[in-house]
């Protein structure tokens, strides 16, 4: 039995090796990420067995994530090879133009991950979970991703299977805001948890202000929610109790994939009972981690790796207090 279940697309990653504009990069890192992908991992990494549904192209760089997702210890059995889509890639441009900040480049377009539809998401795979982990990042690649995305969450609410969804917004796939609204907020209203950012809340919801996002957001069905505010922290509510702890100060390579970090950090907690500040504390801790190495996995930690790293960091507060 899987504790966790996810579905998405696993791309290759070409991390520029210094900052500055890609037109002037000369050395690239090749690593694997993906959102639920790197969500997997991560809980795989806390003691958790996760399972990752998705389409990887019959190419060299499919081979490479296989077998990256296979060494993490990923069940892959729902794992399809198509032979006629590639596996998709993508582009971090680091430090430009504004410092301490990435951005990514897609080159994702027909990727073999975009043709994932509803004939592969097995209900009895979905069923035997404690947990399904939705994006906004899937529905926005194909309509097919949309109906295999929806035909997931449905066999979750169906079966009580909670349901955590990330929301995820990337415009650069949606293209239009109102696109991004009609499909994810339907979604939203049926999850569990939902963890958000403030820049999505704004496109989603017409809101910011993290006190704000919380309520509209609860009001609309989740049980909790999670406002993740990068380097500031982040603050959760279930609607009787409001949770924040601030962020860590941590020297800043590339802060793609501290997010899905987070989010296994914090729903790795709550499948433990854990509290929402304990929850909290855990996400903040693991996206830290991410955030000072290139590449979205490399530092997805262990329950002993946050511990060590909580433990450093009471000390660093005490000795400078």
């Amino acid at each position: 039995m899987l504790d966790v279940v996810t579905l998405g697309e696993m791309l290759v990653q070409f991390n520029s090796v210094t900052t500055g504009p890609l037109r002037h990069v000369v050395y690239f890192e090749k690593h694997a990420a993906g959102a639920e992908a790197n969500f997997a991992i991560g809980m795989v990494r806390l003691g958790f067995k996760a399972g990752f549904i998705t389409r990887l192209g019959n190419d060299e760089f499919g081979k490479y994530i296989l077998s990256v997702l296979r060494g993490e210890g990923v069940d892959t059995s729902r794992v399809k090879v198509d032979d006629e889509a590639p596996t998709g890639i993508y582009f971090i441009q680091r430090g430009y133009p504004v410092p301490e900040r990435s951005s990514v480049v897609y080159y994702r377009r027909g990727s073999a991950a975009s043709k994932l539809s509803p004939e592969d998401i097995d209900e009895d795979y979905i069923k035997g979970s404690r947990l399904l982990h939705l994006t906004g990042i899937t529905p926005a690649l194909s309509d097919s991703c949309m109906e295999a995305t929806l035909k997931a969450l449905r066999i979750a609410v169906e079966n009580k299977v909670m349901v955590s969804f990330d929301t995820n917004v990337r415009m650069k796939l949606w293209l239009k805001a109102e696109k991004a609204r009609k499909a994810l907020l339907p979604m939203i209203e049926k999850a569990d948890v939902v963890l958000t950012e403030p820049e999505d809340a704004e496109i989603l919801i017409g809101e910011r202000e993290p006190r704000k996002i919380i309520d509209k957001i609860l009001a609309l069905g989740p049980k909790i929610v999670v406002v993740k505010l990068g380097a500031e922290g982040a603050m959760a509510s279930n609607g009787k109790e409001v949770a924040v702890k601030p962020g860590f100060r941590v020297p800043v390579v590339d802060v793609i994939g501290a997010g899905d970090a987070f989010a296994a950090g914090f729903m790795a907690s709550i499948l433990k009972g854990r509290s929402l500040e304990d929850a909290l504390l855990f996400g903040n801790a693991a996206g830290a981690l991410v955030v000072t190495v290139r590449g979205d996995i490399e530092n997805l930690p262990s329950w002993e790796d946050i511990e060590r790293f909580l433990a450093f960091q009471r000390r660093e507060h005490v000795m400078f207090r």
